[in-house]
């Protein structure tokens, strides 16, 4: 639905449960075949297990949206990251792009005391 979306110049994303993209592989594959701006959204990454178990534990899926040729995707390490991600990703015209959040919550580095995102 999403890329059919794109195709009448709509800015779509697609979200869920990070352990489930294997059932959006083909679609996901495909917008970076098409070369169009969908975003795609999984959230509950995580090493750790959480309340769900270790059926909702992403292990081999980063590697797998990673490997996908004209795909860009991110995961950032805090919310400045993610702010700077989506820059990128509602400016991009013809790239597909994954963005992979975690489950945990994670503290907002000091940007001062790190240094930039970008």
């Amino acid at each position: 639905i999403c890329n059919g979306m794109v195709l009448s110049k709509l800015r779509t994303f697609c979200s869920g449960f990070f352990v489930f993209s294997d059932y959006m592989k083909p679609v996901i594959r495909l917008s970076a075949l098409m070369e169009i701006p969908v975003c795609w959204i999984f959230t509950h990454d995580s090493i750790g297990v959480g309340e769900d178990g270790p059926t909702h534990q992403p292990i081999e899926h980063l590697a797998m949206v990673r490997s996908i040729p004209g795909l860009v995707v991110f995961r950032p390490g805090d919310a400045n990251e993610n702010v700077e991600a989506w820059k990128w990703i509602m400016n991009e015209q013809h790239t597909p792009s994954v963005l992979v959040l975690s489950r945990q919550n994670i503290p907002t580095l000091d940007r001062t005391e790190y240094g930039a995102v970008a």
